[in-house]
């Protein structure tokens, strides 16, 4: 009783506003996709050099090159945020983002890396790919979208481990509709898109390289 007193008293002294930035800014899409592909590339590859070559390939393409264009895309004044709460401003991020993500894509196959990490990577293009469709006419949650993509490529190569954190779902969905970016059904449609599109992708990846 003690203990669920004091996390009360720790939860009502937040400052909400903060927090839900804090939460939006470190499950970001393009952080999720770092921490996932990096730590995968060091479990699934074999030796060193492909370690190093799918680390980087995944990362550079799904995350530091977007995030670079949306900074440029700030610093032509084409935007006024990274997380572009704007519908209408995010197609021409998210095309980049496919686009990066393909190149990548084209270059873990050059390398051959392992199947798992091309599949996601794949995941990373496609999906992306489809929520621009959903975003041209309906605005729709990257971030339930980023983290419900790559928590279930994890589950699908750790297993029930990774159940747990699907918890972070509903807590960086109560982050974006806190600041007011998304409404509940534009957060649940992103998680169950990003949820069932990278399941049938991977599915169909393993009956190809398994």
């Amino acid at each position: 009783m003690r203990y669920a007193e004091k996390l009360y008293d720790f939860l009502t002294s937040l400052n909400k506003q903060k927090t839900a930035e804090f939460i939006s800014l470190i499950l970001a899409p393009q952080f999720v996709s770092m921490s996932s592909f990096l730590f995968i590339s060091l479990y699934l590859e074999q030796d060193i050099k492909m370690k190093f070559i799918s680390a980087f390939t995944t990362i550079t393409f799904t995350s530091i090159l977007p995030t670079a264009f949306i900074y440029y895309l700030i610093y032509r004044g084409r935007i006024d945020h990274p997380f572009i709460p704007e519908r209408e401003k995010r197609t021409i991020p998210y095309l980049f983002a496919v686009v990066s993500a393909f190149i990548g894509f084209l270059i873990l196959l050059y390398f051959r890396a392992h199947w798992l990490i091309i599949a996601g990577q794949w995941c990373y293009v496609s999906n992306t790919l489809l929520i621009a469709l959903i975003n041209s006419r309906w605005k729709i949650s990257a971030h339930s979208a980023g983290l419900s993509g790559p928590l279930t490529l994890m589950t699908w190569i750790f297993g029930y481990k990774i159940l747990p954190f699907f918890l972070l779902i509903p807590i960086v969905g109560w982050s974006r509709l806190y600041l007011k970016v998304h409404t509940f059904w534009q957060v649940v449609i992103g998680a169950v898109v990003g949820i069932f599109a990278t399941l049938l992708q991977i599915y169909f990846f393993s009956k190809i390289f398994a």
